[in-house]
């Protein structure tokens, strides 16, 4: 999934780890944690290196539930 297709109060979030194993995750404005859950305690290094595809399944299964997408 694309980063640029997020609706407005998604976006990207994810780890060093995340970033090395492309699976970065979806977070929801207002929420402390990934759409699956994954704790947001670290800094957003997909952010700041830009990726641009989402790769957490779980995250995805989720996003398109809460979208109907």
């Amino acid at each position: 999934m694309l980063v640029k297709d997020l609706k407005s109060e998604y976006y990207m979030f994810g780890n060093k780890g995340a970033l090395w194993s492309d699976e970065a995750h979806i977070s929801k404005s207002g929420i402390h944690t990934t759409l699956c859950g994954s704790p947001m305690l670290s800094t957003n290094w997909c952010g700041i290196e830009d990726v641009k595809t989402i790769g957490c399944p779980k995250c995805i299964e989720i996003y398109k539930q809460q979208t109907n997408g």
